[in-house]
């Protein structure tokens, strides 16, 4: 190599590490070092889509916010979960034990309030009981305003919650909820003691997935305001675990979503050019067998 090529080279090199040490000195001091995980996506997506679900927040009363630190404190953190057909099943687990326990509340309210007749159960035995209820419905119920417009909706969002917040997309978490909503429970569990109603069997899955899918939107912006409602983290952890019990049971149980393969990829400020006050851009990509 001769001495002009070899000088060259130098003065390259020089320039790439010159433009890494630029953007690394004028990084804030009292910034604190962020890390972001990014979802897994198909190779054949587009890698310029950043959809990160873990950030380390600076703490807003000692860091200098600027436009580059501020992407990461608003913007980052964002709840967006990855399709697992295996925490759907064991929220369907959950869903059962749930249920044993929500009849065995039911039960033991009073008769005006059930509109059950637990003695006429008690002397027909429960199996006789439901095939005779399955056999005679579906009806129009005479229950409260607060069972059929309350609860009963409720339950909807939960069932379509627990398929939404397991990756699924809006039309598959609604029809999950039908099938729980009116197999499981008012064919199922409910039919045991009365029979299976037209406004349960409409309202729960239809205004429940409506409900549903506004929990699901509030629930993102509350994972984004790091779990907080009104500066408060008691009131946003509540808030999540009325929209979204079962999820919340398994992410407390420590339940991680695993994947063979994975993909991560990241477009965002990796530098911050205080002389044209922009931040720099750039990509990262990264694979894990």
């Amino acid at each position: 190599m001769n001495h002009k090529l070899s000088g060259r080279l130098f003065l390259f090199l020089f320039f790439i590490c010159n433009l890494t040490f630029y953007g690394q000195e004028r990084i804030p001091d009292s910034a604190r070092a962020i890390f972001a995980a990014t979802k897994p996506v198909q190779p054949v997506q587009d890698l310029s889509v950043q959809i990160p679900v873990e950030v380390l927040v600076f703490d807003k009363e000692e860091t200098v916010i600027t436009e580059f630190s501020k992407d990461y404190i608003y913007k980052n953190l964002t709840y967006d979960p990855i399709r697992d057909p295996k925490r759907l099943a064991f929220n369907s687990g959950l869903f059962v034990g749930g249920a044993v326990v929500a009849f065995g509340i039911l039960w033991v309210l009073p008769e005006n309030v059930t509109s059950w007749d637990k003695d006429e159960i008690k002397e027909e035995g429960l199996i006789n009981k439901w095939s005779e209820n399955v056999k005679a419905g579906p009806v129009w119920d005479s229950d409260s305003f607060f069972f059929n417009w309350i609860t009963h909706p409720w339950a909807g969002a939960v069932y379509y919650m627990s398929a939404r917040g397991s990756g699924f997309k809006p039309w598959e978490s609604f029809t999950y909820s039908v099938l729980f909503s009116t197999l499981f429970w008012e064919y199922g569990v409910e039919a045991f003691a009365e029979v299976p109603s037209w406004q349960d069997i409409i309202i729960t899955p239809t205004i429940g997935s409506l409900f549903g899918e506004g929990f699901f939107i509030a629930k993102k912006k509350i994972v984004e305001n790091d779990h907080r409602i009104l500066k408060s983290r008691a009131l946003g952890v509540t808030s999540l675990i009325l929209m979204d019990p079962f999820n919340e049971i398994l992410d407390g149980l420590g339940y991680k979503t695993k994947n063979k393969m994975q993909t991560y990829s990241s477009f965002a400020p990796i530098q911050y050019d205080y002389i044209s006050n922009k931040p720099v851009w750039g990509i990262t990509v990264a694979v894990n067998f």
